[in-house]
């Protein structure tokens, strides 16, 4: 008889037990309903917590890539860079492509994208980048993960298409009418920082939270994840900055529809949970995982057997602000 393939992995095979959905706080368009995972096993900090303890992050010595940084890690904690978190300094601004764990005691080449178009200061190439008070919003690192999930089917690295994202950020700047003379993906930030912050205020993080699955205006966006609570919570409020300002535009289309119910959300999960997924070697610690079907795309890290961290973005029909159809598991034939 001829050799079966081997049935590919569920996101689910790498939980200790499955992800709990708490009740979510509502602001505006946005719904950020809490994630509880089971006990972690890998050790590892937030990136931010790792700058703390003497991480850097910086410009490649032999000359800068826009498309590359090098992560030095002096220190004895293993470091997680969550994708779409923002660095701000040195020749210009970047976001990191992929998540990645950064082993204790180690130095890594990461891929990035540059977040801001109009600038490249050679003077500042021996400057360490600082991380940014907000991550990227959902809807650029969707097409972030898009690109690189193409690229990884191809048999290449996982990274984004810098061009698009240049030209995300720029539609995105006119969208919400902030100008940027650099083109910064930062400049929108601080142009609406004071409506982002009233979202922060709303969408408050809870103990033993792991991590958070984002409704806007109506429809499931994204869903966030790590194995540590102490890492989410350093990484809570810039992905809750990222959140606010795709709602923020959101409701300046004037359309608001109700948040999905906590049935609708247990089931997305559920749904999300049992996809199977295939496996990459990664940077750093661990493998890198990706999955499309089900509704929802995206990318994980595992090591050993544990999720480490987790990244999905919902993918239904029909328009901005309409809410997907998803039905609870018990009900699907």
């Amino acid at each position: 008889m001829p050799a079966t393939e081997p049935t590919l992995p569920t996101l689910s095979d790498f939980l200790a037990a499955p992800l709990r959905v708490g009740e979510p706080d509502v602001h505006g368009p946005l719904a950020v309903f809490p994630l509880f995972g089971p006990p972690p096993v890998a050790d590892y900090v937030a990136f931010a917590d790792g700058c703390a303890r003497g991480v850097l992050v910086k410009e490649l010595d032999g000359g800068a890539s826009v498309n590359d940084l090098v992560v030095l890690n002096p220190t004895a904690a293993n470091v997680l860079l969550y994708e779409g978190e923002e660095v701000l300094g040195a020749q210009q601004n970047r976001t990191f492509d992929v998540s990645v764990l950064v082993a204790a005691g180690t130095s890594l080449r990461v891929p990035v994208s540059c977040v801001e178009h109009g600038r490249w200061d050679g003077s500042r190439h021996t400057e360490a980048f600082t991380p940014a008070p907000q991550a990227a919003y959902p809807s650029l690192r969707r097409m972030k993960n898009h690109a690189a999930r193409a690229r990884v089917a191809a048999g290449l690295d996982a990274r984004a298409e810098q061009g698009a994202v240049w030209d995300e950020v720029a539609a995105k700047s006119s969208r919400l009418d902030v100008a940027s003379a650099t083109g910064a993906m930062h400049d929108i930030y601080e142009g609406r920082r004071d409506g982002l912050d009233a979202f922060a205020e709303a969408i408050a993080p809870r103990d033993g939270q792991t991590g958070a699955l984002v409704a806007i205006a109506g429809r499931m966006t994204v869903l966030d994840h790590v194995s540590r609570p102490d890492a989410y919570s350093t990484l809570h409020g810039p992905l809750v900055q990222g959140y606010a300002l795709d709602a923020l535009e959101a409701a300046s289309h004037g359309t608001p529809s109700a948040p999905p119910s906590a049935g609708e959300a247990e089931a997305f999960v559920v749904r999300l949970t049992a996809t199977r997924v295939t496996q990459h070697d990664g940077l750093g610690l661990g493998r890198d995982v990706r999955f499309g079907g089900a509704g929802a795309t995206g990318a994980g890290l595992v090591c050993g057997d544990e999720l480490v961290q987790l990244t999905a973005f919902a993918e239904g029909s029909g328009g901005p602000g309409r809410r997907a159809r998803i039905r609870r598991p018990s009900r699907r034939r």
